[in-house]
Formats: C-alpha cells, sequence, structure tokens
C-alpha cells in the first residue's frame, strides 16, 4: 500500500493510504491530492500503479515535477522518495494494510515443512535426494 504526505515547509498537511491504481494531483478539487497553491498546475501530476510498482509523472506542468530534486518526467517511485510540487513535497512511502512501514531489506520466514516438501519434489525431479 501507498503512504503519501503531503507537507509544506516541514508540516504535514494531509496524509494518505491508497491502493488506488491511480492518483491525480494538481490544484483543481477534481485531483485526488489537492494542492491549493497557484504555483501547481490545474492537473500537474499522475501517480499510477503498475504491477508492483508505482510511478509519477509530470502532466506538461508549468513548474515542473522534481523527484529528490531532481526535474522529472516520469519516474518510478521508490520508499521515502520526495517529491517537490510548486512549494509543496510529498513523501512516498510503503506500508502494510495496518499503515506500519515495510521491511524490504528483511527476510520472509518461509515454513520449513512446506519449504522441506517442494524441495523435494523439485529435486526428485531432477535425479537428485536432498536428505543424502
Amino acid at each position: 500500500m501507498l503512504k503519501i504526505e503531503l507537507k509544506y515547509e516541514n508540516k504535514t498537511l494531509a496524509s494518505y493510504q491508497t491502493e488506488s491504481e491511480q492518483l491525480n494531483i494538481g490544484r483543481n478539487p477534481k485531483n485526488d491530492i489537492l494542492i491549493d497553491n497557484m504555483a501547481v498546475s490545474n492537473f500537474h501530476a499522475t501517480v499510477k500503479k503498475v504491477m508492483n510498482a508505482y510511478f509519477i509523472e509530470d502532466l506538461n506542468s508549468t513548474n515542473g515535477t522534481f523527484v529528490n530534486e531532481k526535474k522529472i518526467v516520469k519516474y518510478e517511485l521508490l520508499d521515502g522518495d520526495e517529491i517537490i510540487i510548486g512549494k509543496h513535497s510529498l513523501l512516498f512511502s510503503f506500508v502494510d494494510k495496518s499503515g506500519n512501514p515495510i521491511n524490504f531489506d528483511a527476510t520472509m520466514v518461509l515454513d520449513t515443512r512446506k519449504q522441506k516438501e517442494l524441495l523435494k519434489k523439485n529435486c526428485s525431479h531432477q535425479g537428485f535426494n536432498p536428505a543424502e
């Protein structure tokens, strides 16, 4: 799940958690994330989910969209990226359904019984016995 914190001068104005396939960002009230500032275009940028990745794309805005201080046209978002739109920033992070941060560096623990069954099945197809 994607978490977005809208900030202005280090103050959090709004926080969003979503699994939506697309989010629109801009000054127009029709946007999913409204940034009421004249430096922001009516339809400034969009965030789209493609499979398990999120991409932000500038929609030919007047003042541009910046990711980690670099101007972008389209960019794959990574956990912790900071987007600058006008004088506002949006902090992107990935969270679980409870809103807790996801640790991408952690190794997931498998059910060892099921893992041993899978290994045994795959190895026996290849003429190898893992018990030896």
